[in-house]
């Protein structure tokens, strides 16, 4: 699993999260962003991404899977690499359309929501969205403290009162310590609404895969043409 920005923090949460899952290397890029909260994080973060994820078939791993909500260099990583490729946001929206009609999706700040929008419409799911709403946490930020859990519940909360979600899918794989104590706050508030933790939604999505013996396609992600690319 790929950490998707230069913070040690950010990588030591992820893999305290992830002790469970002995079978889980979990592993950062040294060059891009701190963290990933907008479009040109995202640019600068991509090629790192991939780079590690071309190590990691190299180095006979089942699967990558890519620990960010906005799917950076998930596409240009299923045309270089053959073992199955996943990544927070695509996997977790999917997994959101079998649990529910109307997706909340709960973010960190405000520039990350018109990079979800994008992933949204990308994905041909804008009929199934409710809303896009930020705490103002940063992602460096999020734990699993009682102010990261309260910014998430008083958004979700919203989403499912105001908005009519009836799924919530947290938009940041830095939440996933907050996930549990989140979905106990929303059954405490009599509301029988599912919260998808998309770091934890991508790594099943890899499993399956793998189990299934499924990986992507040749025709929708060919090879990249041969060519002189220069850094």
């Amino acid at each position: 699993m790929i950490s998707p920005n230069t913070s040690r923090d950010f990588l030591e949460s992820q893999r305290r999260e992830l002790r469970d899952l002995p079978y889980v290397e979990v592993v950062g890029i040294t060059k891009g962003p701190e963290s990933v909260e907008c479009f040109y994080d995202d640019v600068l973060a991509s090629p790192h991404i991939v780079e590690v994820a071309e190590q990691a078939e190299r180095d006979r791993f089942d699967a990558v899977v890519i620990s960010c909500f906005f799917d950076p260099g998930l596409k240009a990583a299923r045309e270089v690499i053959s073992i199955p490729v996943t990544s927070a946001g695509e996997s977790s929206l999917h997994m959101a359309c079998s649990l529910g009609e109307r997706i909340g999706i709960v973010t960190t700040v405000s520039n990350s929501v018109p990079v979800i929008h994008h992933l949204v419409r990308g994905l041909g799911l804008e009929s199934r969205l409710a809303t896009v709403r930020a705490t103002s946490l940063g992602v460096l930020e999020l734990d699993g403290s009682e102010n990261t859990v309260n910014a998430l519940s008083k958004e979700s909360l919203s989403a499912i009162k105001e908005d009519k979600a009836d799924v919530i899918v947290l938009g940041c794989t830095g939440m996933a310590e907050a996930a549990a104590a989140l979905q106990e706050k929303i059954r405490a508030a009599n509301l029988d609404v599912p919260v998808v933790d998309p770091l934890r939604a991508a790594i099943e999505w890899a499993e399956a895969l793998v189990k299934l013996k499924l990986r992507h396609s040749r025709v929708g992600y060919p090879s990249p043409p041969k060519k002189r690319r220069t850094a």
